[in-house]
């Protein structure tokens, strides 16, 4: 009878450690410091607002360290900066082709539309000849085809 209630008291502590684990876990904190750096860390940092985060283990996966799961996930936040910063980039590469192509039609416009174009070359003002003229309109239809059909 000693060895049974020895039993039931040894499996109830078992099983009450097991169920309060989770309460154990270590906490993570995510900051942001003065150069806009994002930075996680297992202790509160001293004069810097922090947020708390919920780090829960999965119980069908192995258990990670506070520190793997911190290198996770500051990767993870740099490959969403990354992929920011690339749309970021395409958005801005596309913005000028389109302001290209405006251009390049505006400029073809004015080719077409005038018979006598002035530059200005070494100071002076003179008029363009039929040949500048035309080796210009196909230089802007040539930039209009190209940055026109990328839109």
């Amino acid at each position: 009878m000693k060895l049974t209630y020895t039993f039931f008291i040894t499996t109830a502590v078992l099983a009450s450690s097991f169920i309060t684990l989770p309460s154990y876990a270590g906490k993570v904190y995510k900051w942001t410091d003065e150069n806009g750096v994002i930075h996680y860390g297992d202790k509160r940092p001293e004069g810097a607002k922090s947020e708390t985060l919920r780090v829960e283990s999965k119980s069908s996966a192995p258990r990670t360290s506070v520190q793997d799961q911190l290198k996770s996930l500051e990767e993870k936040q740099q490959k969403e900066n990354l992929a920011k910063q690339e749309q970021e980039k395409s958005k801005k590469a596309k913005e000028q082709n389109q302001l290209r192509c405006t251009q390049a039609k505006e400029n073809l416009q004015t080719i077409e539309n005038n018979a006598r174009i002035r530059i200005e070359e070494n100071g002076e003002l003179r008029y363009m000849t039929p040949e500048e003229i035309t080796a210009k309109k196909d230089e802007m239809n040539k930039i209009v085809e190209e940055a026109c059909s990328q839109n």
